[in-house]
């Protein structure tokens, strides 16, 4: 029987091969962990939206880490959209024995989140494979019902194409009435075949790819729907209809009752517009927890809670959050709308597919539009540093194309260090430091730094200083209040070092702790992935930055400056490193300055990265050499 139903999925692609012939790769398999044999998705559409998917895999195991990686298969999908049959699941093994999975093996169970919550409507369906050895294979074979489309009457689809583990062959097939019009895009580098055959009033579509190499990741590459083959499908026409209809969606629970106007008034009383909006901000982000909750009732996970009701429990998701905060704008006569976006990859704006998993809020003034993000906690900030240029879809009545958030300027994310030091005649050094921040540093250590005890907000900033001078050591600490949003954070403290410089004869030779990255955490921090000599993807960091440095020293009498580490200036435009040193009696002034005011560095453009991290890294081991007399 399992066979059959094989066979007859296939048939029903229009693909003569048997999954008992398959076809074997062409390309070297010496880093593979799995090989998948085929991977065949067929979509049968009905006029009214809804669909059944039929997926039917078959993967080689040849490793222990891969039998612990293909041990079990999960399928994740929501009861109120979707229902999930597993048709046909065995194992393979290398000595031609096939072994069906035992029914008691395939669980269908509520997906735990957040540990102690659990979304009911989410459901695993979770099939446990028995006998895995190396060699043997793994075949499963799926069927998905969707009974209620996300919005009505269409469908939407995207899956990959690639995968982490080289692909044989994969195939995807969509049917659906000839009267629907199907919008369709693949993206990536490989090359999809596509062929259009017309049926008995429908249409089937079919994407094919072979040989296809395994993706293998690296640190710092862009996320992986971005980089992957994918095919993106839809009969939604334009970005327009998904603007209206979250607008109709999430329109009737955005109500003001009794406890939002009086919060509202509580809140703007007698205060500027700007001042308005900045209160309602942090109270939606600061007082309203970010908690899953239940994915029940009609459009789960894509209606939001009643206003009323997020604000009577004091939590919600993004949804939930940014429909009060739009119903509390819009009471105190602020024009906004519910947003959808995406902070984790960047939409592919050719096509209308469903590429959202998060919602913000887009405040209006005139042609001007500020865009708002409610669940980013704790900072004066509206959106995250990782929100930039981010394809953002305002929701209203009369349809919306698709925008971008801004690129912001790297001094809109601003580590500021001011030092006052001074060098004894006795070797020893004593700095005072002042540490500000704006923007994304100012996220980073207000979420660090909240709630963290003194001792140990000590102890870390005890490391930080051991970075400048093993013999350092914290002489005070004072840290501004993290929940005061009305001003940026700021640092101040001050260490000592015993022996910090060296006495040669006539000559003293000591390094200003403002001309390396002692005291800077958020470099190191935003450009991880640097480390790699040669890149197989572009660079992508989580935001642009900017550090600036300014250190004065002063020296002994009786002392004049011999010779100073080099001036750096190294501008390649998107990324630029500059350090100077003035002298003035006995005063010395350091400036450093580091600007990276992009988000994606080509891999043509990562040498010139590198060379000028190397130069930032040798800048540190630079001495000022004083001599006396």
């Amino acid at each position: 029987m399992n066979r059959l139903l094989s066979l007859l999925f296939l048939a029903s692609l229009g693909f003569a091969q048997s999954p008992e012939q398959p076809v074997p790769l062409k390309f070297p398999l010496e880093q593979s962990n799995a090989i998948v044999r085929f991977d065949c998705t067929a979509v049968h559409v009905q006029p009214d939206g809804h669909s059944v998917t039929f997926n039917h895999y078959r993967t080689a195991v040849l490793s222990d880490r891969a039998i612990a990686e293909h041990a079990q298969d999960v399928n994740v999908y929501n009861a109120g959209y979707d229902t999930v049959e597993v048709l046909v699941a065995r194992v393979h093994l290398p000595d031609g024995k096939v072994v069906d999975v035992d029914p008691e093996q395939i669980k269908d169970v509520p997906m735990p989140a957040f540990g102690k919550f659990f979304l009911h409507n989410v459901r695993e369906k979770i099939v446990t494979f028995p006998e895995l050895v190396e060699g043997a294979e793994i075949e499963m074979l799926t069927k998905t019902t969707t009974h209620e489309p996300p919005m009505d009457g269409e469908f939407d689809f995207s899956c990959g194409l690639e995968s982490d583990n080289p692909v044989a062959r994969a195939y995807v097939a969509i049917t659906l009435p000839q009267e629907r019009q199907l919008h369709w895009k693949t993206r990536g580098t490989r090359v999809v075949n596509h062929r259009e055959t017309p049926g008995d009033g429908t249409v089937k579509h079919v994407w094919e790819v072979a040989q296809v190499p395994q993706l293998v990741p690296e640190p710092g590459m862009p996320p992986w729907p971005e980089v992957a083959s994918m095919l993106l499908a839809t009969t939604v026409p334009n970005w327009e209809r998904w603007s209206t209809w979250y607008d109709s969606l999430a329109g009737p629970t955005m109500v003001a009752d009794d406890s939002i106007k009086a919060l509202v008034k509580e809140l703007t009383a007698g205060k500027p517009r700007d001042e308005q909006l900045r209160e309602i901000f942090y109270y939606v982000s600061n007082r309203i927890r970010y908690v899953e909750t239940a994915m029940t009732g009609r459009k789960a996970g894509y209606k939001p809670e009643a206003a009323s009701v997020t604000l009577r429990n004091k939590y919600g998701v993004c949804r939930d959050k940014a429909a009060l905060m739009v119903t509390m704008l819009r009471e105190a006569g602020i024009e906004s709308e519910i947003t959808l976006m995406n902070p984790s990859w960047k939409i592919d704006p050719e096509i209308a597919v469903d590429q959202f998993n998060h919602a913000i809020v887009a405040v209006r003034d005139g042609q001007h539009v500020t865009y708002v993000d409610p669940t980013v906690e704790k900072t004066k900030e509206f959106l995250a540093g990782n929100e930039q240029d981010r394809g953002v879809l305002v929701c209203d009545h009369d349809g919306e194309p698709l925008r971008w958030t801004p690129i912001e300027a790297s001094e809109q994310n601003l580590y500021s260090i001011k030092a006052e030091s001074h060098l004894d005649s006795d070797a020893a050094f004593h700095s005072f430091v002042t540490i500000t921040t704006r923007g994304l540093p100012d996220l980073i250590l207000r979420n660090y730094l909240q709630g963290m005890p003194p001792k140990q907000r000590e102890d870390l900033f005890k490391r930080l200083i051991q970075g400048v001078s093993a013999t350092a050591e914290l002489q005070s600490l004072e840290i501004s209040d993290p929940m005061d949003f009305n001003t940026a954070m700021e640092l101040k403290l001050a260490f000592s070092a015993e022996d910090y410089s060296i006495t040669a004869g006539k000559y003293l030779l000591f390094q200003v702790p403002g001309q390396s990255t002692g005291l800077d955490f958020l470099t190191g921090y935003l450009l991880g992935g640097t480390d790699l000599t040669e890149r197989r993807f572009d660079l992508r960091l989580e935001s642009t930055f900017a550090v600036r440095v300014d250190e004065t020293v002063t020296f002994p009498d009786g002392y004049k400056v011999r010779s100073l580490p080099e001036k750096v200036e190294l501008d390649y435009g998107q990324f630029r490193l500059a350090r100077d040193f003035s002298q003035k009696a006995n005063e010395l002034n350091c400036r450093r300055v580091l600007d990276v005011s992009t988000l994606d560095v080509t891999r043509e453009d990562y040498s010139k990265l590198q060379a000028l991290l190397k130069k930032s890294d040798a800048m540190g081991r630079g001495q000022v050499v004083l001599v006396k007399g």
